[in-house]
This record gives C-alpha cells, sequence and structure tokens, in this order.
C-alpha cells in the first residue's frame, strides 16, 4: 500500500513539474526584453546636454508612440524615419523597463538624495527606450523634460532626439520638439 501511495505522489509530482515545464517561458535575450548596451550610449550622448543634477526617473518612458501624426511631424522636421524605427520604438516602448547605473556621468535617479543648490527647483528627466533602423546606424528616443522652480512654476517639454552612430560614437542629429506646456 505505501508503495503504490509513493508511486501515485511521484507520478503526481512528476505531471505537476512537466506541465510548468512546458508553460514556462525562457529567459531571453533580445532587444525587446532588455535595455540593450547600445541604448545605454544613446542615453548618454543625449543626457551630456542635461546638468548631472537634473535628476533621472528610474523606469523608462511606455506612454509615447509613434503615430502618424509623429511620423508626418518628423519628417517636417527633416528627420529620417522609416517603418522598421518606428515599429522598434513602438515595441520597445509598449511597457516600462527599469534603467540601470550606466551612465558616462553621475546621475541620480529620483528616490536618492543629492544636495542641490539652495533656491534651485526641481528638475527631472524621463527617456524612452530607443528604436533603431534595420541597420542599427539611427536610432530616435523620447525624452521628457520637467522643472518645478522654487516659486512653483512648472515647465515641461517632451523632444524627439535623432541620433546616428559615426565611427562607432552615437551623435545627437536633430532634436525636434513634440509638446511643451508651463504655468
Amino acid at each position: 500500500m505505501i508503495n503504490r501511495l509513493s508511486l501515485v505522489f511521484l507520478v503526481s509530482v512528476a505531471i505537476l513539474l512537466s506541465s510548468n515545464i512546458a508553460y514556462a517561458q525562457p529567459l531571453k535575450s533580445s532587444g525587446l526584453d532588455m535595455i540593450e548596451p547600445d541604448e545605454y550610449e544613446i542615453f548618454n550622448a543625449v543626457l551630456d546636454e542635461y546638468d548631472a543634477f537634473v535628476s533621472l526617473e528610474k523606469t523608462t518612458i511606455s506612454e509615447r508612440r509613434i503615430d502618424n501624426a509623429a511620423v508626418t511631424h518628423l519628417k517636417q522636421s527633416y528627420v529620417q524615419i522609416d517603418n522598421y524605427l518606428a515599429d522598434d520604438f513602438n515595441k520597445k516602448n509598449s511597457r516600462s523597463y527599469e534603467l540601470e547605473k550606466r551612465f558616462s556621468k553621475k546621475r541620480y535617479f529620483m528616490d536618492e538624495s543629492y544636495s542641490s543648490f539652495p533656491g534651485r527647483g526641481k528638475e527631472s528627466i524621463k527617456i524612452s527606450r530607443a528604436g533603431f533602423n534595420k541597420e542599427k546606424n539611427r536610432a530616435l528616443i523620447f525624452i521628457r523634460y520637467q522643472s518645478i522652480g522654487s516659486q512653483e512654476a512648472f515647465y515641461e517639454e517632451g523632444n524627439f532626439v535623432f541620433l546616428e552612430k559615426k565611427e562607432g560614437k552615437w551623435i545627437v542629429i536633430k532634436t525636434v520638439m513634440a509638446s511643451q506646456r508651463y504655468y
């Protein structure tokens, strides 16, 4: 009786484990599942334009898409965008990703404290993941900058930043404003 009970138990465990293995998703190393090293190079090229005291939000933007209106706006601004790049951008920005501290300059995340200058307000940046063209020599990201001044004045702008890889280094080619508000 005990042997039969043990056998039933072992078979049940084996079936349970095999069904879990069948439904388990393998870890993927594609560009959709993780932020690629090239993207951190792009982040560094873009963030070099901002003061080190501007804090960085710890997750990427997920609410920005490149739709037909954005494509038209970018093309009118002489940005070379194709369907592959737009699709790559949209796929990668369908959800947020947590950023790692892989920046060329010291950067602070929003939840970290740092000493600021007296009278200075809070400034923050949130960035999207980069969309690449098929050859991976052109890229597009979206960056949102916010500033809340010491007198509670508010300023926000959103920009598409177009980059090209030249001689192994990402270079900002053009920045196109997509939105702006203040009060």
